[in-house]
């Protein structure tokens, strides 16, 4: 059998291999009930915003399109007879559309710690409630302010008692998560109804999607039992279709399918009354509650229906496209293949191998990356990351063919070069592969470890540098070039992968997959002959660092009781500093500046601003701002890690 016909052969195999693992992948659950085609549901969230636009844009004098909210509203009134708004400023013809289409209304008023815009949103939706008796079934005031600590119990029933005296013949309630409501037992005897939100995936300890169900139904009645005298009402119930796993809970477009189906059954069968999240994906809230927060909706963001109420359902609906993408991924092997003058039967397993799991890696994580990249620097980091990825596989690819490798990288020559210490040298570009991949990792881990909740596990991208690393440690001399930077590298990994596996459990097999590859990469960095040389003395005062910054945090900024004292003496020096504070988290004024000291550090080669921009990165960290905080951390340990390793001999 001649060369030419080996090669057609292993690759009719590939290809027919990556086609029925991508069909696999593709299937529908078995699981899944059929609804009557007829059924409605009885209320549903709807937000009228497109995919660049936003609620925040509102007060800056943003309007939603009311031909777009016409649109929406036709289309809803075929799957649901009652839509719950969240807001009334800026949505003031929301009312009459929905007469117009027959839907009722659950009209919403939004509370939060703007006392003014509080106001502006109670006396619209005042007025609103007053035009529009016919279609509001019930006015919320407030969704949630008291898990975002926007404002006191005491405050809240305020507003709840002067919306109830302005509409004394309507049905006032209030909306938030059901321990809210155990929390903050005054707030109960305010309202005419009491509207939970039960959202199994949220769950401090979260729920998988089997047992959802039996969740949502368990709370409900633990919660008309803790309030007897109130009717209970689930305000938002749902599963997200994409996004990151959270222990068992997995969110998928065949999950969030199961679970709706299920649960508009059951709350038919049990006589709920409901309001379910949500009309469309709202891609604005993947900013504060990451990839998973923009994908809630039954129609995704340009209004497509997901079949999740009814018909076919894919986890990856555009497998036709991944597996064309795959397959011309494995062709790079011809470059190598088509130059081997002999086919070893021994080898063609491995290369096999390697072409089908490096192209089926990089396919699904560039596609996980188009579902989750919220923005520019988010859409740089994905292409940066799918760059060393590609790039490390073709040299594993090379190695395992032809048999040649040049992995020379090293971290300190790197800086030496930045810093104007050494000239350029051949081994610059492997220089630049090398920090580049070790920093990718670090970025992740200690994202995930100090604000991971909102982040994605990135298998795609760390799989194929962990795997590379091994290969090339095992095979080559890389153990000689690891100095102190990637000695320290390491054990920041292994610190970061025990922290996320300790917040993930074993259950999320995302995470303990994350866990063991960071595990195998760290490895490959720690075990080298070098010293740790003033390193401890550097984590010292970071440790130190660290504590104040979560001090001030759960002291000032997180802890509730600060919240009524503020409400009512918001003049104390006290809440004028947590105002503050809330102000420097939210607006992130120290990540910005701090990237910008990272930056400067590394070109300048100080110490000390390194230091400065670590402990800025610590600050991000810390404060629900990982990603970006992590990336400064990383940029300040360039030139810290760099100045240690000029005093380490061994």
């Amino acid at each position: 059998m001649n060369h030419t016909f080996k090669m057609i052969l292993f690759y009719l195999a590939m290809f027919a291999t990556l086609g029925l693992f991508w069909f696999w992948m593709a299937l529908p659950s078995s699981s899944l009930i059929t609804l009557d085609p007829n059924v409605k549901l009885q209320c549903l969230s709807y937000a009228p915003f497109g995919k660049n636009e936003s609620p925040m844009d509102i007060p800056k004098g943003f309007r939603p399109s009311t031909e777009q909210m016409d649109k929406d509203l036709a289309h809803l009134a075929t799957i649901t007879s009652c839509i719950r708004s969240y807001s009334s400023v800026g949505l003031e013809e929301l009312p009459e559309i929905a007469r117009k289409h027959g839907l009722k209304l659950w009209l919403g008023a939004w509370v939060s710690s703007d006392v003014a815009l509080t106001k502006k949103e109670i006396d619209t939706t005042i007025r609103l409630a007053k035009e529009n008796k016919d279609i509001v079934e019930t006015v919320v005031v407030g969704n949630e302010a008291l898990l975002r600590r926007d404002v006191s119990a005491a405050q809240l029933v305020g507003y709840i008692n002067e919306v109830k005296q302005a509409l004394p013949d309507m049905v006032i309630t209030y909306a938030d998560v059901w321990e809210f409501w155990n929390k903050h037992p005054e707030v109960a005897p305010a309202v005419d109804r009491v509207t939970i939100h039960i959202l199994p995936y949220w769950e401090d300890t979260p729920i998988s999607v089997d047992k959802a169900l039996l969740h949502v139904k368990n709370i409900r009645e633990l919660m008309q039992q803790k309030i007897p005298d109130k009717e209970i009402v689930i305000g938002e119930t749902g599963w997200p279709s994409e996004g990151r796993m959270r222990e068992s809970a997995y969110p998928s477009a065949v999950n969030q399918a199961l679970f709706t189906r299920g649960f508009v059954k059951m709350a038919e069968e049990s006589g709920w009354q409901y309001n379910f999240i949500e009309a469309f994906d709202q891609p604005w809230k993947r900013m504060s509650e990451g990839a998973v927060g923009g994908f809630w909706g039954l129609f995704d963001a340009d209004r497509a229906d997901k079949h999740i109420l009814h018909g076919f359902v894919s986890n990856f609906p555009n497998a036709l496209w991944l597996f064309i993408s795959s397959c011309a991924l494995s062709l790079v092997g011809l470059i190598w293949l088509w130059g081997v003058p002999t086919c070893s039967c021994k080898k063609a397993p491995y290369w096999f191998a390697t072409l089908f799991g490096g192209s089926v890696a990089l396919t699904w994580q560039a596609n996980a990356y188009w579902i989750v990249s919220r923005n520019n620097l988010e859409e740089a980091w994905a292409i940066l990351c799918l760059c060393v990825a590609f790039l490390l596989w073709l040299k594993l690819v090379r190695f395992l063919i032809a048999e040649e490798i040049t992995m020379r990288g090293s971290m300190a020559r790197f800086m030496s070069v930045i810093t104007l210490s050494e000239p350029k040298g051949e081994t610059f570009w492997e220089d630049v592969l090398h920090l580049c991949s070790i920093s990718i990792v670090l970025v992740m881990a200690l994202s995930l470890a100090f604000d991971g909740r909102y982040l994605n596990f990135e298998l795609g991208t760390l799989g194929i540098i962990a795997v590379v690393y091994a290969v090339i440690y095992f095979s080559t001399e890389r153990k000689e070039l690891n100095g102190l930077m990637e000695k320290a590298s390491g054990l920041i990994l292994f610190l970061s992968a025990l922290a996320v596996l300790v917040q993930e459990s074993a259950r999320n097999d995302f995470a303990l997959n994350w866990v063991i590859l960071v595990m195998v990469l760290g490895s490959t960095l720690w075990l080298s002959t070098s010293k740790l040389c003033g390193l401890f003395r550097t984590l010292l005062i970071l440790v130190v660092a660290a504590l104040a910054i979560v001090a001030m945090k759960e002291g000032v900024y997180v802890k509730e009781s600060w919240v009524a004292v503020c409400a009512a003496e918001p003049m104390l020096p006290i809440c004028q500093f947590r105002t503050l504070l809330g102000k420097v988290i939210y607006l992130n004024y120290v990540g910005l500046s701090g990237i910008v000291i990272a930056i400067f550090s590394v070109f300048s080669g100080s110490y000390i601003l390194g230091m400065i921009a670590i402990v800025m990165g610590l600050f991000c960290l810390l404060t629900f701002n990982g990603f970006l905080g992590a990336i400064i951390v990383v940029l300040g340990w360039w030139i810290v890690g760099y100045r240690l390793s000029e005093k380490c001999t061994l």
